[in-house]
């Protein structure tokens, strides 16, 4: 910025034969214009000092930035590690989903089998109480026909006792051998006829 000599300015009114008083008058006056002017201007030096304030918030702002780009890139970093973890959990999520399908599929067979090995357990406790009232019926039947068997043992011991007794009357019989062959017959024939129905219970 220009500067005014006052002091210059003066001596050069008196040189011109203005009075000194006047001249320093007149220079204070100009002199007070010329600040008053020159105020509202910036000098190199404003801009020097305005270049160096704008230098040092120019780097306060890099610094920010750079602070806010390492901030962002970390946040970038946490964000992908929580896309993976959750892109895991929704891997995991439906191999769970999966597994549970399978071990619901699996449950349900059970039950089917489970049902049908019911309902096969109450047919066979069905037949197996059938087969057991048969087998009382067989055993009635079988005790009937053993006392009856058992009697007709004893009778046929007592017909035996007579036989004897009658074939020591008879053994100077001539007709002690036919006698004889007669009543084996009739005796086996008998034994037969009373065990033809247990072998047939038997095959039943």
């Amino acid at each position: 910025m220009s500067t005014f000599n006052s002091l210059l300015y003066a001596t050069r009114l008196v040189d011109a034969g203005v009075p000194r008083d006047q001249a320093e008058v007149h220079a204070l006056v100009l002199q007070s214009v010329h600040d008053e002017e020159h105020k509202q201007y910036a000098t190199k030096a404003d801009f020097l000092e305005l270049r160096q304030e704008v230098k040092q918030q120019i780097l306060h702002l890099e610094v920010k930035t750079d602070r806010i780009e390492a901030k962002t890139d970390q946040l970038e970093i946490k964000t992908d590690r929580i896309e993976a973890k959750m892109n895991q959990i929704e891997a995991k999520t439906d191999q769970l989903e999966l597994k549970t399908d399978r071990i619901e599929a699996k449950m349900n067979l059970i039950e089917a089998k489970t049902n049908l090995i019911e309902a096969k357990t109450n047919q066979i406790e069905a037949k197996t109480n059938q087969i057991e009232a048969k087998i009382n019926e067989v055993e009635v039947k079988l005790s009937a026909e053993i006392s009856g068997l058992t009697k007709t043992v004893n009778e046929c011991k007592d017909e035996f006792l007579r036989f004897r007794s009658d074939v020591s009357v008879l053994r100077t019989s001539h007709k002690y051998i036919v006698w004889i062959s007669g009543g084996v017959a009739t005796m086996c024939l008998s034994v037969i006829a009373l065990c033809i129905p247990i072998y047939l219970h038997t095959l039943k």
